[in-house]
């Protein structure tokens, strides 16, 4: 005997509650704010990660859309031997928090899910490039957190994006913190501390890959060694940087 049109309809009402149920199951919450919107809700995209505004080429900062370089580059205090650099989203509230819980609290894996987002905001800003090259941690400061999160960040955009890493880049030199150090102090504190030891990387276009830019005097350190070693152009890509106006502490 066949159905009624009634039985009919419960049964796709239920077929169709089923679907939305595992839809929504489905669907992962904002990585910041936890919204049921993944990877990053828009609420969260146009806090932190502002995208019509612009970076500076030089050290990366998020600026005023149409400014190519923030007031303390023209000034010559930005990184010299970078040729772009670009932060995808603002150091700040949520965002900050996600990356320090990520790089202090021993969770990389945080990042699993932004390797689609972090992909398409390197080559938003940045040229075509040869590799991948993580900014290098001391070997004590490697056994201390247990991992590199430049070298997490690095591996997300190489699978992303099929890109090659880059080995070879090391920090031969342990250093102060950065923190609270003017520009100046920065660069004093991270003469030598870097050099490059791997295979021939003669002319080639490389993206050196961070966390976070603050002054880009890490980046300045790391891209001087890059191009000693024969690097034809040298790229910075950071998660977060800061703000045009906004001092760098961290």
């Amino acid at each position: 005997m066949g159905q009624t049109m009634g039985q009919m309809l419960r049964e796709w009402d239920m077929i169709r509650n089923n679907l939305r149920s595992l839809w929504y199951e489905a669907q992962e919450p904002c990585l910041l704010c936890g919204a049921d919107e993944g990877p990053i809700c828009k609420n969260c995209q146009e806090m932190y990660f502002t995208l019509e505004m612009g970076r500076c080429q030089q050290c990366g900062k998020l600026v005023e859309p149409d400014v190519e370089r923030c007031a303390d580059c023209e000034e010559g205090k930005g990184p010299q031997e970078i040729t772009r650099a670009a932060a995808w989203g603002h150091y700040t509230g949520l965002w900050k928090d996600f990356i320090w819980n990520m790089k202090f609290k021993s969770r990389p894996l945080l990042l699993r899910g932004l390797a689609h987002p972090v992909g398409e905001a390197a080559l938003r800003y940045l040229p075509a490039s040869d590799g991948l090259v993580p900014v290098p941690l001391h070997p004590e400061r490697l056994a201390e957190r247990g991992f590199n999160q430049a070298e997490v960040v690095a591996s997300l955009l190489h699978w992303e994006l099929g890109l090659p890493l880059v080995q070879g880049l090391e920090r031969v030199r342990p250093t102060h913190r950065q923190v609270g150090l003017r520009r100046g102090e920065r660069l004093e504190n991270l003469k030598g501390a870097f050099i490059f030891q791997g295979a021939s990387i003669q002319g080639r276009e490389l993206w050196l890959i961070d966390d976070v830019i603050t002054t880009g005097a890490t980046l300045e350190a790391c891209a001087e060694a890059l191009l000693e070693a024969g690097a034809r152009r040298v790229y910075a890509f950071a998660l977060a940087g800061g703000r045009e106006g906004q001092k760098a502490r961290e």
